[in-house]
């Protein structure tokens, strides 16, 4: 049957897509480059505020329902107006869209980082196998999982009728970029070639030139990746890039606003960002409202309203989203904390920014904020250190001064070749108030490292990189756009407007090249990059098979928790109870390692009777045993009625529990 077609989800999703696209071009009048991106957020939006209210599954049928039914509309209605939808920034899109679909499905590359497991795509297939969102997904571990909503949403949408598989989630989200890149080149015309190759050219290096700072000799997982750094950064970006093309064609401007609130949406800690984004889109629109000349103060006054309107409207979108997940999420860490599990511990956003600027203007502050000045000034001297002086662990082109100055710089090339003066006004303002941003953002992570993040964090700065290049890339791509917007806009630098252009592309796909071999990018990345995680995979399918549905209690001695997250992933539907706090080495007080090592940093210190106790009060039928080791043996072989034998021979990884501290082993089949 034509529902059983492995990738009969993922061509379904597409078709929806391209219907909503066709909707948005025909009907509403968004430029074909630019309603990919549209159509993403509000499919995305809408699936997450139907998870809210417990009507995902439903809510999925609609959208597809929807997708068919307006893009069969709109080309029935509007029918003679087909020939606008082929344009290079549409034909990008779908290009690239449809040969990622194509070589994802036959390559299948699987999750595999730390932040994949514990949450990303987690949350990914607990959404899938349960059809609503992760948030209320029966699972082992007491924490609430809040992290925002949408790229998981998003995830959802391109497989939800079909299989789960890790490739759709990062096809997914490779879509998302896609439509940024789209959005980039905006209006460019067929007879603008020569401007659209070179800009498609240089966004396909971007999530490279800005994350990768060495010769990689493992694979670059920049197209391969289920985190939400990149993404929030391109997405500011392609919605700066959305609303310079819906204003210089005349498209719907209300269109930027759902985009707004996807972008609050994408992580908690990239709201900034989603603030910026509209701040630069209200800024643009505010303070130059004509794009044929400046005009008079009087001019200027008789359409503000308006524009203030309009600028509430850009601020509102992303605050309320965010400000709504976060209400559902605080309901939510309520119940769970009724419930005898662990509620919200850590203060959002907001409440942190105006503790902290209240701190930074000497004014009195909570006793957890006083508790934690020190850790919060000193967070902000090492990231002013990184910035000047990152010894090149940042991107491409270096440490943050040298990445800001280039960014700069390209503004600087967008002013000089902008051949009208309203254009090089908002082209000045739009890199003044981009710099604010950056600065604001900087001020965003300093009270993170100060105020969320725990000690040990903050004083090595734990992910700076990741969380930096977030708005490099979001910065960049605004200064490209700008470009983009002034070449297409009778520049006064025609020739040389394209020449730097064409060098700028050149000069990014060498870098990238040098950096980046093709066997170790999305290109052409080897499938031994994903055997441990097939040999992982068919453990567990293997354990599975003589366990049933039953709990299992997971035990694996040397884990950081990556293991765990692991197994809870593999095993779902099917529970791996949180294990001694989540992972880690089981033994006896006596036998504790150094605290120096793996070992002994995740310790978890059971006698056997104790160890015998919370086996049977997390209520397991049996134990897998993913890795034992002499210090387990030696701690706890008397509770295993064969002392252990068959796990240490490899005959079993699966014990019954018979009784509290009686465990059998379980015959099986396993897997080398």
């Amino acid at each position: 049957m034509l529902w059983q077609f492995a990738y009969f989800d993922v061509a379904l999703a597409l078709l929806c897509l391209m219907g909503l696209c066709v909707f948005f071009g025909l009907v509403c009048r968004v430029h074909s480059a630019l309603s990919p991106l549209v159509s993403l957020c509000t499919v995305s939006l809408v699936l997450a505020g139907a998870g809210v209210a417990g009507l995902l599954r439903p809510a999925v049928f609609a959208v597809y329902g929807a997708g068919f039914a307006l893009g069969i509309f709109a080309l029935w209605k509007y029918r003679s107006g087909w020939r606008s939808l082929i344009t290079p920034g549409a034909v990008l899109f779908w290009a690239m869209a449809l040969a990622f679909a194509v070589y994802f499905g036959v390559r299948q590359p699987m999750f595999t980082d730390f932040d994949e497991m514990s949450f990303w795509g987690t949350a990914a297939k607990l959404t899938h196998e349960t059809d609503g969102l992760y948030t209320v997904a029966p699972v082992s571990w007491p924490w609430q999982a809040t992290q925002s909503p949408c790229l998981i949403t998003l995830g959802y949408f391109v497989q939800a009728l079909g299989q789960y598989a890790d490739w759709k989630v990062y096809l997914a989200y490779d879509l998302l970029a896609f439509a940024c890149f789209a959005a980039i080149l905006g209006l460019c015309g067929w007879k603008q070639y020569r401007l659209a190759v070179p800009l498609a050219a240089i966004c396909w290096c971007v999530p490279w030139f800005f994350t990768t700072y060495n010769h990689t000799i493992f694979l670059s997982t920049v197209y391969l990746t289920a985190y939400g750094d990149i993404p929030s950064g391109l997405v500011l970006g392609g919605t700066v890039a959305l609303w310079l093309a819906l204003r210089e064609s005349d498209g719907p401007k209300w269109t930027i606003l759902p985009v707004l609130a996807f972008s609050a949406l994408i992580k908690s800690n990239t709201f900034v960002l989603a603030l910026a984004g509209a701040g630069l889109v209200a800024a643009d629109w505010l303070l130059v409202p004509s794009d044929d000349q400046l005009t008079g103060v009087k001019a200027w006054v008789r359409g503000l309203p308006k524009r203030l309107g309009f600028t509430a409207a850009c601020f509102a979108a992303p605050l309320l989203a965010y400000r709504g997940w976060g209400s559902y999420t605080l309901a939510l860490a309520l119940q769970n904390a009724e419930q005898g599990g662990m509620g919200e511990t850590s203060p959002d956003v907001i409440t942190v920014a105006i503790n902290g600027i209240l701190m930074l203007l000497g004014q009195p502050v909570g006793d957890y904020y006083e508790a934690r000045r020190d850790q919060f000034y000193t967070a902000m001297g090492d990231m002013w250190h990184q910035y000047m002086t990152s010894d090149g662990t940042l991107s491409m082109l270096g440490q943050g001064v040298v990445v800001t100055a280039f960014i700069l710089a390209l503004f600087f090339a967008a002013w000089l070749v902008a051949g009208q003066r309203a254009l090089r006004v908002r082209i000045a303002l739009t890199a003044f108030f981009s710099t604010l941003c950056f600065g604001g953002y900087n001020l965003m992570l300093a009270l993170s490292y100060g105020f969320i993040f725990k000690p040990f964090q903050a004083e090595r700065l734990e992910d700076y990189n990741r969380y930096v290049y977030t708005y490099y890339i979001g910065w960049f791509l605004v200064a490209l756009a700008l470009v983009s917007l002034a070449m297409q806009k009778k520049p006064r630098l025609d020739l040389l407007g394209h020449a730097g252009v064409l060098c700028l592309a050149a000069l990014m796909l060498l870098r990238v090249n040098q950096m980046v071999l093709p066997q170790l990018s999305v290109l052409g990345f080897s499938d031994a990059e994903f055997a441990d995680r097939k040999i992982q995979q068919t453990r567990a399918a293997a354990v599975s098979a003589v366990t049933g549905d039953e709990r299992l209690f997971y035990v694996y001695q040397g884990d950081n928790g990556l293991h765990w997250f692991t197994a809870c992933y593999d095993f779902y539907p099917q529970i791996v109870d949180y294990s001694g706090d989540g992972g880690g080495t089981f033994g006896v007080e006596e036998l504790r390692p150094s605290a120096e090592s793996v070992e002994g940093y995740y310790y978890h210190p059971y006698t056997a009777e104790e160890f015998a106790a919370l086996v049977e009060e997390t209520g397991c039928e049996y134990l897998y045993l993913d890795r034992v080791d002499e210090l387990f043996t030696q701690s706890y072989a008397g509770l295993f009625t064969d002392g252990l034998a068959a796990a240490e021979a490899g005959e079993t990884l699966v014990y019954q529990v018979d009784g509290e501290g009686v465990y059998s082993p379980v015959e099986m089949e396993v897997p080398q």
